[in-house]
């Protein structure tokens, strides 16, 4: 069996080509689907997908919990335990399935009632919505339960492959039904399509990887009692997820109107595809922390976890300075001036993608430690609060408002309570060192941004030219900045030697294939 690194490196590295595949190529298509027919459609788009990531908190967690639970026997090579597992989670799935169609069934007629503003003309919505429901309900049908056996045993990067070929192939057809007839049915019709191959060409894979895994078998009663809770205690963070990720997209639509909705989906949209990169990294490297809770002890990974949380922050801050500086130009270039926000939405942005990523290690460290029970009540409160606030400022500064209130959970409640959190219950230690740590990162970075900010703004902000050569000063000054503040402190060592430790696995995998 592969190591934990090796495990890791496989999953990072095709990661990174899936991103690249399911990123550039939509972006592609994005850009098309604007030119061609309209903003209004990629608001519609945005506000159905939204609408069904609502209806998808039936899903409860479900996925993530049983993922945690297959750690444990496939440490002990138990697969009866593993059958069992899927077996539930197959089940689950079908119902979970059927709740979202019924749900979705029914708000159908309503769905006029969540868009201020007109909707293009030759398009019938409910046609639309439906579409966008039957490939929901599919996703749930066909097969999704697969999945968590690759997860489980580190192995995502069989997963990624197949995605980044669907995917390719898929939008390739989306943008080419886009110019030769400008339809958006038929540019629709494709991701349900897409996503039945997707689950198929996955469950063919898990069938010839792991014949033994089979859905056959029952868990236990304390079993079930013990998945039961880690179930209830996600839930919270379901709600949370979905109020953060789609309740904002469905008030914007419903308290200012589709255009605007399209414009914060495209800025969302490039934080979204930077993010894509950065949960490689923690994705492909969760399930390797949960191993190792399991086998090592708190004092060892407490000193991975302070490893990671600096590699992190490095590598968020300067995604954060990048996107600082290069945010409005590139969105200029690439929309057009009348489809961008003012630069004061641009920076509160810029800090709704930095404050959450900078201390996410904490998240990923929860999750891996299965805290979901304990940490139950914050993502509840955290989403009463945004919901409240986010429905006033809405009304009273628009965009900056939905911001403004996702920030003001993010640094009140959820980044301090969650962090209490983990190291209450699993470190059993005092936090003030963690953030003593996060400060001075926040610090260093927020000064950073300023001084490269300013370098960049000698240059004009318009054309590609003078915006690849901002990209180019955005990836020396502030890695040499950073360097400089850092390259004497332990952590940075220490994440250099994993830096080496990974290349040299990189390199064995290449000449393991040759």
């Amino acid at each position: 069996m592969a190591s934990r690194t090796e495990n890791a490196t496989r999953n990072i590295i095709w990661g990174i080509i899936e991103k690249v595949m399911t990123l550039l190529l939509p972006f592609i298509t994005r850009t098309v689907l604007i030119k061609m027919i309209g903003a209004e459609y990629l608001g519609l788009n945005t506000l159905f997908t939204s609408i069904l990531h609502v209806l998808s908190i039936s899903e409860l967690g479900i996925g993530t919990a049983i993922v945690f639970s297959m750690y444990k026997p496939i440490a002990e090579n138990d697969n009866d335990k593993l059958c069992a597992l899927i077996n539930v989670y197959r089940k689950i799935y079908f119902a979970v399935g059927t709740v979202i169609l019924v749900a979705g069934l029914a708000i159908t007629p309503f769905i006029k009632k969540l868009i201020n503003s007109s909707y293009p003309d030759d398009i019938n919505i409910y046609i639309l919505f439906l579409i966008y429901l039957f490939n929901t309900v599919i996703g749930y049908y066909l097969y999704a339960y697969q999945s968590a056996i690759f997860t489980a045993y580190q192995r995502s990067d069989l997963i990624s492959k197949r995605t980044a070929f669907v995917s390719c192939i898929s939008n390739v057809l989306q943008i080419s039904v886009l110019f030769l007839f400008r339809n958006y049915y038929m540019y629709v019709i494709i991701i349900p399509l897409a996503t039945i191959i997707t689950n198929f060409m996955n469950a063919y894979l898990a069938r010839k990887m792991f014949p033994d895994i089979v859905c056959k078998g029952k868990i236990t009663k304390e079993e079930k009692t013990g998945l039961k809770k880690r179930i209830t205690g996600l839930l919270s963070y379901k709600i949370y997820g979905v109020i953060f990720d789609s309740v904002d997209v469905v008030v914007i639509s419903a308290f200012i109107g589709l255009t605007e909705l399209a414009i914060y989906n495209n800025y969302f949209y490039v934080q979204k595809s930077i993010l894509g990169f950065m949960m490689i990294i923690t994705s492909s490297i969760t399930a390797g922390i949960g191993s190792k809770m399991i086998t090592n002890s708190v004092e060892d990974n407490y000193k991975d976890f302070k490893n990671l949380v600096f590699a992190q922050g490095w590598i968020c801050s300067w995604a954060s300075v990048c996107m600082f500086c290069l945010y409005q130009h590139f969105m200029t270039w690439w929309v057009g001036e009348d489809l961008t926000f003012p630069f004061s939405t641009m920076c509160l942005m810029t800090l709704y993608f930095f404050i959450p990523r900078l201390t996410n290690m904490s998240y990923t460290y929860r999750e891996a430690a299965g805290l979901w029970w304990e940490d139950r009540f914050r993502p509840l409160i955290s989403t009463v609060v945004n919901l409240g606030i986010n429905l006033i400022l809405v009304q009273i500064i628009g965009i900056n408002g939905v911001v403004i209130s996702t920030l003001v959970c993010a640094v009140f409640i959820n980044i301090p309570w969650g962090t209490h959190i983990l190291f209450k219950n699993y470190f059993k230690r005092s936090s003030a060192e963690y953030f003593r740590h996060i400060f001075f990162y926040f610090t260093v970075t927020i000064i950073v941004a300023l001084i490269t900010f300013f370098i960049c703004s000698l240059l004009p902000s318009e054309g590609l030219l003078f915006l690849l050569v901002k990209g180019v000063i955005c990836c020396i000054i502030p890695n040499i900045l950073f360097w400089l503040v850092y390259h004497k402190r332990p952590e940075f060592q220490m994440i250099i030697e994993l830096i080496n430790k990974i290349m040299k696995k990189i390199k064995g995998l290449k000449s393991s294939k040759s």
